[in-house]
C-alpha cells in the first residue's frame, strides 16, 4: 500500500511572532519570521501512517508538507521517521487556506513514481483553514474519492478494503471503503506522534527536499494589512470579598451589580 500524508503546519505557538525586516507586517504572509510546528492534526494523520506501516512493512509511505514547506527544520522533522519520499508544495501567500488551489495543484506532486500509485491519503482534520475542518472534505469531492472525516483509527482489511474508526457521541462507528480513500484524523490519546530514532534525525539532517513552486495563481485576494492584534488592558479592580448575612451579601452584591448597568436600560426600569 502507498499512503500519502498531507501536512499543513502551524506557527510555533510558543514562539511570538516576530515582525519582518522591513518593518511592514504583511511581508510575514510571503516570508515567514516565526519557525514551523506540527500542528496536533498533523501528528495524528502522521502517527496512523506509522501504525499502518508497523502492521505491514513493505508500506510506502509519501509526506507532502504545504503551508510550511517554507521550513526546512520541519521538513526535516517529517523526514526523521523514515518515510520514503518527503516533499514540498508552496502554498502563495494569497492561498493559503484556499482547497480550490490545492485540489488543483496537490495531485501533481503525489504522483511521485507513477508505477505506485497513492491507495490511501490522510490528513489532519484541520488542514491549514483556520479551524473550519472542510479542507478535507473539499478535496475529497473535488478528487471524487471515497472520505471519512475525524477518524480516530485507519485499520487495513483483507482484500484490500480499510476500516476507519471514528466517535459518534458515547460510542464509536465503524466504517469500511474501498482505496483509493481519503481519511482526516482527529487528534486522540492513542495516535500521539511517536518520538523518531535519534539515527534518523542524524540521516534526515543531510536529507535534501523537492519543493514544488507553482506559478502564480491570480485567483486569490491580496493581503491589505496585517497587523498584531491589539493587547487586551488587564482590568485594575481589585477582587471584592461580601461579608455579612446572606442579606446582607445580597443587598451588597445588587448595589455593586447596579455599577454594571447599561445607561440604555435605564429608561426601559423607569
Amino acid at each position: 500500500m502507498h499512503i500519502a500524508i498531507l501536512i499543513a503546519g502551524i506557527a510555533d505557538p510558543k514562539r511570538p511572532l516576530e515582525k519582518p525586516a522591513t518593518g511592514l507586517w504583511t511581508d510575514i504572509l510571503q516570508a515567514p519570521t516565526t519557525p514551523f510546528k506540527l500542528s496536533p492534526f498533523d501528528e495524528a494523520a502522521l502517527e496512523t501512517a506509522l501504525k499502518l506501516r508497523d502492521r505491514e512493512p513493505g508500506t510506502r509511505l509519501t509526506a507532502l508538507v504545504t503551508d510550511a514547506s517554507t521550513d526546512t527544520a520541519l521538513l526535516r522533522t517529517v523526514a526523521s521517521y523514515r518515510l520514503d519520499r518527503v516533499a514540498g508544495l508552496r502554498v502563495p501567500a494569497a492561498q493559503r487556506g484556499n482547497p480550490a488551489w490545492l485540489a488543483r495543484h496537490v495531485p501533481a506532486q503525489l504522483a511521485g513514481d507513477p508505477a505506485v500509485p497513492v491507495d490511501l491519503i490522510l490528513a489532519g482534520r484541520e488542514h491549514g483553514d483556520l479551524d473550519d475542518g472542510m479542507a478535507v472534505a473539499y478535496l475529497a469531492q473535488s478528487w471524487d474519492m471515497p472520505f471519512v472525516s475525524q477518524a480516530l483509527h485507519v485499520r487495513e482489511q483483507a482484500g484490500g478494503t480499510l476500516q476507519a474508526e471514528r466517535a459518534s457521541g458515547a460510542s464509536s462507528e465503524l466504517i469500511e471503503l474501498s482505496v483509493p480513500a481519503l481519511i482526516s484524523i482527529s487528534n486522540d490519546k492513542d495516535n500521539r506522534l511517536r518520538h523518531p530514532l535519534m539515527k534518523n534525525v542524524m540521516l534526515a539532517r543531510q536529507q535534501k527536499f523537492e519543493i514544488a513552486d507553482p506559478p502564480p495563481d491570480t485567483a486569490g485576494a491580496p493581503a491589505i494589512s496585517c497587523e498584531l492584534p491589539a493587547a487586551h488592558e488587564k482590568t485594575r479592580t481589585p477582587c471584592q470579598f461580601l461579608h455579612g448575612s446572606v442579606d446582607e451579601q445580597a443587598i451588597a452584591l445588587a448595589s455593586y451589580l447596579k455599577t454594571w448597568k447599561n445607561p440604555a436600560d435605564t429608561h426601559a426600569h423607569t
